[in-house]
């Protein structure tokens, strides 16, 4: 008989474990029990809501409970929001390792990207240079460096120049003495005294500089919303602290032109006030000159007056823009009139999500819908209908409506025939089978697939053996290729677009010793992660 299994889930959070229930999160008190797993467990936390998710602040942990005792390890597909390495390595200490079983290869090469800057800008103005040499007759070494320098450059501050004449003509002062020298400013830090006088919504600012044809210097910006108590620079998408008066963090920290000029209209509400950095390096003939800041506003020129006037509603029907694949529901719901939409979803003509029937509550547009399709509810081999009713603020009513063929979402196995191997649960469907194995034989060899059904590209695909599988004297052995077979313990593979896939063989070779077994069995896990 088919034994089947329970398997529950609660949340971790705040020391305190929940689960979701009547639209919000419901509170187990003490650490659960087993009848607290199966009493309140949820059978699938995919239909949990983003908006029920976001309610949890600080760490976040996934409880699993399963009485299957074959079960040894579970995994969880979790998605979040975007973000770049940028932003997640800000100011800190990167390491790259790099692996290849390129036996010929005996070096790399990393090329990373980085804001300009000079050996000046790193080293200051003092460095010593160490000279080695195992030459037994060198006795002394000599360093020639070549740059635009002047002793002026080490002068601080103001400065008098003095000279004597004997030029009678300038001792009865009917000629004025010339000093005449090139040289470049110091860094100044210029900050705007008052507020800006804007009569309506900031909408873009718009920096320009005066080209020169001579190489540029430095500048760098900030921005401030409070009257110049604080300031901020724009990274990331996002405004982060940052202090003025620190000039080598301001300098490399602070927003250049094309920065400021991208900031979007958003971000821009209740800025007050821009400080401007400027550097012209001494060691260089450069500098940067800004020729002007403007702002772009919308307000009004004129007054205006109303009398005796009548208002029509005009209403367009909201938009969606679904796909679906590998089991999975992704795309955007929108309203032209920037109002509020809603939406449910049905599977062959029953409500799926939300559970109780009803639309869910009104949200911003355009709204992003991601919603996994769990298997079980699935006709496996035969036709299946989803649709996507949705409706915006006023009432308006549409929807959205596929058809499908129903089948497992995973990276799945398949032999050579296309006959699936397991299913998206761990179930076995079809085995390998490689008959009666003599000792001190070799198998012939078979082809596996491995198709990516999840709905989206994955990268670093890890294929092994279950090691809890092995038995001595037999070895299970695999290859990308066919002909000539390379044995190796695991595989893996780059990026695999959805619907696409891989094939590589396996074979099992046996010592002569190895001991008889009727029932041998071996199991393949494969890893990967999302793009």
């Amino acid at each position: 008989m088919d034994w089947v299994y329970d398997n529950k889930y609660l949340v971790q959070n705040s020391s305190t474990y929940k689960y979701y229930a009547s639209g919000q999160w419901q509170v187990i008190s003490g650490s659960p029990t087993e009848q607290d797993y199966l009493n309140y467990g949820m059978d699938d936390i995919s239909i949990i809501p983003e908006s029920a998710w976001s309610q949890l602040q600080g760490e976040v942990e996934l409880c699993y409970y399963t009485d299957d005792p074959t079960k040894t390890e579970a995994s969880f597909n979790i998605e979040t929001e975007p973000f770049t390495l940028a932003e997640e390595w800000e100011d800190k200490e990167i390491k790259i390792i790099e692996y290849t079983d390129d036996p010929n290869q005996t070096e790399s090469t990393i090329t990373i990207e980085t804001e300009p800057f000079t050996i000046y800008d790193e080293l200051g103005d003092s460095v010593d240079v160490l000279y080695y040499t195992d030459d037994p007759s060198k006795t002394s070494a000599e360093l020639n460096i070549t740059a635009n320098y002047s002793p002026l450059d080490e002068l601080e501050g103001d400065f008098d120049v003095v000279t004597w004449t004997n030029d009678e003509e300038v001792i009865a002062g009917n000629r004025d003495m010339m000093l005449t020298y090139n040289a470049l400013p110091f860094e100044q830090l210029i900050v705007q005294p008052t507020d800006i006088a804007l009569y309506g919504d900031l909408k873009k600012i718009v920096a320009a500089k005066v080209t020169e044809n001579s190489p540029e210097g430095i500048l760098r910006m900030a921005a401030s919303f409070d009257s110049g108590l604080t300031w901020k620079t724009y990274r990331f998408n996002k405004w982060l602290d940052m202090d003025i008066q620190n000039t080598t963090l301001f300098k490399r920290k602070g927003m250049n032109l094309d920065t400021l000029n991208a900031i979007p209209e958003k971000d821009l509400i209740d800025l007050t006030r821009i400080a401007n950095y400027f550097d012209s390096s001494k060691h260089y003939e450069n500098s940067y000159l800004l020729d002007e800041v403007k702002m772009v506003v919308d307000a009004p020129r004129h007054a205006v007056e109303l009398s005796d006037i009548s208002l029509q509603l005009l209403n367009t029907t909201a938009t969606i823009d679904l796909t679906f694949s590998g089991n999975k529901l992704t795309g955007v719901l929108d309203d032209a009139d920037q109002g509020k939409v809603k939406y449910r979803v049905l599977l062959n003509g029953k409500t799926y999500y939300p559970a109780d029937g009803n639309f869910t509550r009104l949200a911003a547009s355009p709204f992003n819908i991601e919603l996994n399709i769990y298997e079980r509810n699935v006709n496996f081999g035969v036709e299946n209908t989803l649709k996507v009713e949705f409706q915006d603020y006023w009432g308006a009513v549409d929807s959205w409506e596929t058809k499908f063929i129903g089948s497992y979402s995973g990276l799945m196995f398949m032999d050579e025939s296309g006959d699936f191997l397991s299913d998206t649960f761990g179930g076995i469907l079809k085995q390998l089978d490689y008959g009666v194995i003599i000792a001190g034989q070799t198998t012939l060899t078979k082809k596996v697939r491995i198709k990516n059904l999840l709905g989206y590209a994955v990268d670093h695909v890890y294929l092994e053996m279950d090691k809890k599988f092995e038995t001595d004297g037999v070895e299970v052995q695999l290859s990308r290729q066919a002909d000539p077979f390379l044995p190796i313990d695991y595989l893996t593979y780059g990026l695999v677009q959805p619907e696409d896939s891989i094939d590589f063989y396996i074979r099992i070779a046996t010592d002569i010793h190895a001991k008889p077994n009727p029932n041998g069995n071996f199991e393949m896990k494969v890893t990967a992660d999302r793009v």
